[in-house]
């Protein structure tokens, strides 16, 4: 495995663990998306410090891509069971 996946992994772990969190505590399920975003720009800001991306750009790209692909997918899995 490549460190780019191990990362895209442990983001998306979590971020669907926090994301159970906020559902489950006292914190509006609108401001999920916002903590999404929050975390991929700050799994950004760490895989661009630790080299896993050379670009910045790019690593603001995925790891946001990621963390709301992981939201949006938890969501989906969600109202199919309602």
């Amino acid at each position: 495995m490549t460190i780019e996946l191990i990362f895209g992994l442990v983001q998306a772990l979590v971020t669907a663990v926090l994301g159970t969190f906020t559902k489950r505590g006292r914190v509006p399920k609108k401001y999920i998306p916002i903590q999404n975003i929050i975390i991929g720009l700050l799994a950004a800001l760490v895989a661009f410090y630790f080299g896993i991306y050379n670009d910045v750009f790019l690593a603001m790209f995925v790891c946001l891509a990621t963390s709301l692909g992981v939201g949006g997918a938890y969501d989906a899995t969600e109202i199919k069971r309602k």
